[in-house]
């Protein structure tokens, strides 16, 4: 098959691409820069954003692209000034019209289009579980970047295109992400309850991210919103003490929210509110995860530490 995936370079993209070519797909990765691979079936097509209707890097594609991912954005993990905040949304919004433009010009017609979101849609709540069935309105800036990617992306849909929301958790990876983080403030014996503690922590190791989106892209069954969550969320004080176990670490250490509110400022959010998120899709469709539970995730990440 020939993959296109945008964000191809960042933590979940390049681990998408590198499963894809491992079983020998030719992937194609959009990227701001002139890069090149020697591997025979990663393609790197540099592109520009400052003309979104500049479509000339599409002449560097093949006529059939089987799946399209589109994981491009701007990273939440920097202050949230209003300008930046402008620049999270227009990164998403900007490549997706782009990927739409393409599609709707060129006539080519991928089994899927499965494009990045976030189970930001879902409102904080420590007692409200929610999956895929529920229809929201924005409640926060996050819910409303997730509801406006989510809008522009379906546009695929009216071209017939078999369109898919990923909405991601809390991923769990030892080298990336929050993980990194947190066990450096585990490894300085600062480990313990953040806030309350009682936030609902919908995560996912990285492993059971790659084979849900493999296996969306060739279900045929499978369209709209996918929480791509563990079926286990755990509150914040009971994912502590699972980490604090399996690193051997202290657990009593606690971080007042007003004190991550001063240093985070708006996305203090992420660390200290969350959602109850279930993966009913994913499940209804049968997909076997390799660690359902926290502790297997746990172990697993810090045994290849």
């Amino acid at each position: 098959m020939n993959i296109l995936i945008t964000g191809g370079t960042g933590f979940i993209g390049s681990r998408l691409a590198n499963a894809f070519i491992k079983d020998r797909h030719h992937v194609y990765i959009l990227s701001r820069s002139s890069a090149t691979s020697e591997h025979p079936y990663m393609h790197y097509i540099e592109y520009s954003m400052d003309n979104i209707n500049q479509l000339s890097w599409t002449k560097e594609l093949p006529e059939d692209i089987d799946l399209v991912y589109n994981f491009a954005g701007a990273t939440l993990n920097k202050k949230w000034t209003e300008a930046y905040k402008d620049e999270i949304v227009n990164s998403r919004l900007d490549m997706t019209k782009m990927l739409i433009q393409w599609l709707s010009d060129s006539g080519v017609k991928p089994l899927a289009f499965i494009n990045a979101s976030a189970i930001g849609y879902y409102p904080t709540s420590e007692i409200v579980e929610y999956d895929e069935f529920d229809r929201l309105s924005s409640s926060s800036f996050l819910s409303d970047v997730v509801n406006r990617w989510e809008a522009a992306a379906s546009q695929a849909e009216s071209l017939g295109i078999r369109t898919v929301f990923s909405r991601f958790g809390l991923v769990l990876d030892a080298d990336h992400g929050a993980m990194v983080q947190l066990k450096t403030l585990y490894q300085a014996n600062l480990g313990g309850n953040i806030g309350s503690g009682r936030q609902w922590y919908s995560w996912v190791h990285i492993d059971d991210v790659i084979n849900a989106l493999l296996f969306i892209g060739v279900n045929q069954d499978i369209s709209g919103p996918v929480n791509i969550t563990s079926p286990v969320p755990v509150r914040q004080r009971e994912f502590s003490k699972v980490l604090s176990a399996v690193l051997g670490k202290p657990n009593f250490f606690k971080t007042p929210s007003f004190l991550i509110d001063k240093v985070l400022g708006e996305r203090a959010l992420l660390v200290t509110e969350g959602q109850k998120v279930y993966p009913s899709v994913l499940l209804n469709n049968d997909f076997k995860y390799l660690y359902p539970t926290l502790e297997q995730a746990m172990e697993q990440i810090f045994s290849e530490a």
